[in-house]
């Protein structure tokens, strides 16, 4: 059964209002993980995180602005992989821009390997929509330059709103995508600030990319949540669950 885990960027906002009482409602939802974000910036994560029975499996950070403090908090947290999450979309605009992104995550592989810590990328929309590099879709061409130990995360949503046929992509990578970005939606462009909806309520065809991922780790998100955030993941996990 593969491993159900939160991107902790949704509920962002409710961090912030209500640390403790966030993190009580994430423990009843049942669970596998969690997946923190910016993990170099927030020193109460591991204790926060223990003291209501959650582990972080995977996140995300700034491998490639700060590599040091990066290895550090993973280290700390017990984190099994790291992705980077985000890389300009003007640098994927060329072949020089990509491989800057491919080149300094390659260069970090050994140093977390070491560590017991995969590392690798995850998308947004505009990967996919990047101008080709010699006849090759810009996000392919960027996966042939990357050490072959590095790690996939491929965020459904944004894969299907770039045009991708999100489950050819995950039958052409295989075992190197190990963690989904899975949400639903409208499929607006990612700068539109539309919200997110409930697994199984937009215009996303789930069932074949979950159908296709029995293994991966399946890593609830919303950009953007309009109505009740806590609620809709609560619903979202349940769904989940239910396949």
């Amino acid at each position: 059964m593969a491993t159900v885990s939160i991107q902790l960027y949704t509920l962002r906002d409710q961090f912030e209002s209500d640390r403790d009482g966030t993190l009580a409602a994430l423990a009843t939802m049942g669970l596998d993980e969690v997946e923190p974000f910016g993990i170099e910036h927030f020193d109460w994560l591991p204790e926060g995180l223990a003291a209501h029975g959650l582990k972080a499996g995977s996140a995300h950070a700034g491998l490639l602005a700060d590599p040091d403090k990066v290895l550090a908090a993973a280290t700390k947290l017990g984190i099994g992989s790291v992705f980077q999450p985000f890389w300009e979309p003007e640098k994927w605009q060329d072949a020089a821009g990509i491989a800057e992104l491919a080149d300094g995550l390659n260069a970090l592989v050994d140093r977390f390997a070491e560590a017991g810590i995969t590392i690798g990328y995850h998308n947004h929309d505009w990967e996919f929509l990047a101008p080709e590099v010699d006849g090759v879709p810009a996000y392919d061409y960027f996966v042939s330059l990357l050490d072959d130990r590095a790690r996939l995360e491929v965020d459904t949503y944004w894969a299907s709103a770039g045009g991708r046929d999100v489950p050819a992509l995950l039958e052409q990578y295989g075992d190197r995508i190990t963690h989904l970005h899975i949400k639903d939606g409208p499929l607006q462009p990612s700068r539109s600030g539309a919200a997110n909806v409930v697994l199984g309520t937009g215009l996303v065809d789930l069932p074949p990319i979950l159908d296709a991922s029995p293994d991966r780790t399946l890593v609830v998100e919303f950009d953007y949540a309009a109505i009740d955030p806590i609620d809709e993941v609560r619903q979202s996990i349940d769904y989940l669950r239910a396949r």
